[in-house]
C-alpha cells in the first residue's frame, strides 16, 4: 500500500518537541560564535593575569632598585662627608697645634728674660724685689699676635700682673668663664701638676663684650713660685672651619642636585634642630618648615632618628616636598653622628609605580590587539571547524526529510581530520539508507501490483456469483442457442 506524499509533511498541529522540527537559533547560540567567545575569554583572562604579574614585578623591581640606589647614595654621601669632615678636623687640629706651638715659642724668651733677671740678683746687680718688680712690669707690657698678653699669679692664684686692672691684686681662684668653667683652678692644676701645659676656655677680648674660644698656656716658674700664663683666641680658626664646612655643604648641595632616583626625588640633610642644612641645588624645601605636614615630618624624623652606625632606615611619609602638594612616598634616613646630621632621601610613591602603570597601559593595548586578532582568528578557525559540522547537521535533517543529497557532504568528506571521517561515514550511511529506501519502495510497488490483481479476481468472482449475473448468463446462453 503506497504512502501518500502529504503524509510525510509536518502538519501545522505537529508536536513542537518533535526532533525533526527546525529550531530557530540566534547568531550567538551557534557553536562557531561560542568557540570564538571562549577563545576571547581565555585570551582576556591570560592578558589580565599576565599584565597583573608583569606590573607587580616591574613595581617591585623599581621599588627595590630605588631603595638600592638610595642606599648607595647614602653610603657615598656618608663617605664624602666623613672625608670632608676629617679634612676639617685635620685643619682644625693642625691650626690649633700651630697656635699651641706659637704659645710655647712666645713663652720661651719670656722664661729666658726671667732667668736673666734672676741671674742679675745672683750677681747682686738687683735685689729680688727689684728683679720681680721689673719682671712683672715686663710681663704686663708684653703684647703679641692680636693684642694677646701674659698674666701672672702667685701660688694662691692672686693676680700679680694682669693687663686688665680690675683683676690685678685680686685672688681669682673662683674665676669662671662664660660656660662656668673654673679657668684659674684649671691653670693652677696644670702648672703645679705638669709644670706646663694647655687649657681651653672662653674669654672676652680686651675692650669687647662677647666671649670667644681661647687656648691658654701656663707654666710654673718655680724659682719665684709664680704661675705665668698666656693665651690666644682661636675663634678665627673656628670661623675658618665654619667657612670650610659651608664650602662642603655647598659642594654637597651641588652634588645632591645631580642625584636622582626618580624624576621628583630629592636628597637633603637636617641638623639636630630640624633645620635643613643642605638643600639640593635647584630644589625648594621651604615647605618642610612652612607647612603642617612638613613640620610633622621633621618632628617624626627627629623623634626617631636613624642609628649612629650609618645604617639606613626605611620609612613612609606623607608631606609636601619641592613646593608641590601633599604626596605619599618612601624615605630612607641615615645619620652622620659627628655633625649630628640626618641624611634623608625621598621619592614619591607615584614615581615608583609609574613604570608599572605605563607597562599596564602598554600591556592593555597589546592585549586588546591580541584579543582582536585572536577573536578574528578564532571566528575563522571556528567557522572552518563548525561549517563541516553544520553541513553534516543539514545532511542529517535532509536525510530525515527524504531530501538528502550525498554530494552535499563532499567538501566535509574531503577533510583529513575527524570531522572528515565523520562526514564520510555519514555520507556512506546516508547512501545506504537511500538505497535501502529505494529497494523498499520497489518491493512495496511489486507487492501493490499483486494485491491489486487479487482484488480484481475476487471482485469478478463476487459479480459472477450474484443472482443477477446468473440470470444474465442464462439469457445470454438462451440467445446463443436460439441463434444456433
Amino acid at each position: 500500500m503506497s504512502v501518500p506524499p502529504d503524509a510525510r509533511t509536518t502538519s501545522p498541529t505537529s508536536d513542537p518537541s518533535d526532533e525533526r522540527t527546525p529550531i530557530r537559533q540566534s547568531r550567538w547560540s551557534k557553536l562557531s560564535y561560542r568557540l570564538a567567545i571562549l577563545i576571547a575569554v581565555l585570551l582576556a583572562l591570560s592578558a589580565v593575569v599576565t599584565t597583573t604579574f608583569a606590573v607587580r614585578s616591574v613595581q617591585d623591581a623599581m621599588y627595590d632598585q630605588t631603595l638600592q640606589s638610595m642606599g648607595n647614595v647614602h653610603a657615598a654621601v656618608n663617605s664624602l662627608i666623613s672625608a670632608e669632615y676629617q679634612s676639617i678636623l685635620d685643619f682644625r687640629s693642625t691650626a690649633l697645634e700651630g697656635r699651641r706651638q706659637a704659645l710655647i715659642d712666645v713663652s720661651t724668651p719670656v722664661i729666658a728674660s726671667l732667668d736673666e733677671l734672676r741671674a742679675s740678683v745672683d750677681r747682686r746687680e738687683l735685689t729680688t724685689s727689684e728683679a720681680q718688680k721689673a719682671a712683672l712690669a715686663m710681663l704686663k707690657s708684653i703684647r703679641f699676635g692680636n693684642n694677646d698678653y701674659f698674666f701672672t699669679y702667685d701660688e694662691n692664684m692672686t693676680a700679680l700682673a694682669h693687663p686688665d686692672p680690675k683683676f690685678e691684686g685680686r685672688n681669682l681662684i673662683d674665676l669662671q668663664d662664660a660656660d662656668g668653667r673654673y679657668i684659674v683652678r684649671d691653670a693652677r692644676d696644670v702648672a703645679l701638676n705638669q709644670g706646663s701645659g694647655f687649657t681651653e676656655y672662653r674669654w672676652v677680648r680686651l675692650g669687647e663684650n662677647v666671649p670667644a674660644d681661647k687656648i691658654g698656656y701656663v707654666f710654673n716658674y718655680k724659682p719665684w713660685n709664680w704661675i705665668i700664663g698666656t693665651g690666644v683666641y682661636v675663634d678665627d680658626i673656628e670661623a675658618e672651619v665654619a667657612v670650610k664646612q659651608e664650602a662642603v655643604e655647598s659642594q654637597l648641595a651641588e652634588a645632591f642636585g645631580l642625584v636622582t632616583f626618580t624624576s621628583n626625588s630629592t636628597f637633603f640633610i637636617l641638623d639636630d634642630a630640624g633645620d635643613v642644612v643642605v638643600t639640593p641645588a635647584g630644589s625648594d624645601l621651604t615647605s618642610l618648615t612652612s607647612t603642617p605636614s612638613g613640620e610633622a615630618l621633621i618632628t617624626s624624623l627627629l623623634a626617631s632618628p636613624a642609628p649612629s652606625d650609618a645604617s639606613i632606615v626605611e620609612r613612609s611619609y606623607e608631606a609636601s616636598l619641592n613646593g608641590g602638594g601633599i604626596e605619599e612616598g618612601v624615605m630612607t634616613v641615615s645619620s652622620f653622628d659627628p655633625l649630628k646630621w640626618l641624611l634623608v632621601s625621598a621619592a614619591p610613591r607615584s614615581e615608583l609605580t609609574a613604570p608599572g602603570r605605563q607597562l599596564a597601559l602598554q600591556q592593555a593595548l597589546l592585549s586588546i590587539l591580541v584579543l582582536i586578532i585572536g577573536l578574528s582568528g578564532g571566528l575563522l578557525l571556528s567557522r572552518r571547524i563548525v561549517r563541516p559540522v553544520e553541513s553534516i547537521t543539514g545532511a542529517a535533517l535532509a536525510l530525515s526529510d527524504g531530501t538528502f543529497d550525498p554530494a552535499s557532504l563532499n567538501a566535509a568528506a574531503a577533510r583529513k581530520d575527524e570531522v572528515g571521517e565523520l562526514a564520510r561515514t555519514f555520507r556512506r550511511m546516508g547512501e545506504e539508507i537511500i538505497e535501502r529506501e529505494r529497494k523498499l519502495r520497489e518491493q512495496v510497488a511489486r507487492l501493490t501490483v499483486v494485491v491489486d490483481h487479487g482484488k480484481v479476481a475476487k471482485a469478478v468472482e463476487e459479480i459472477t456469483e450474484t443472482e443477477y449475473f446468473q440470470r444474465l448468463k442464462e439469457r445470454a446462453d438462451a440467445l446463443r442457442n436460439r441463434n444456433d
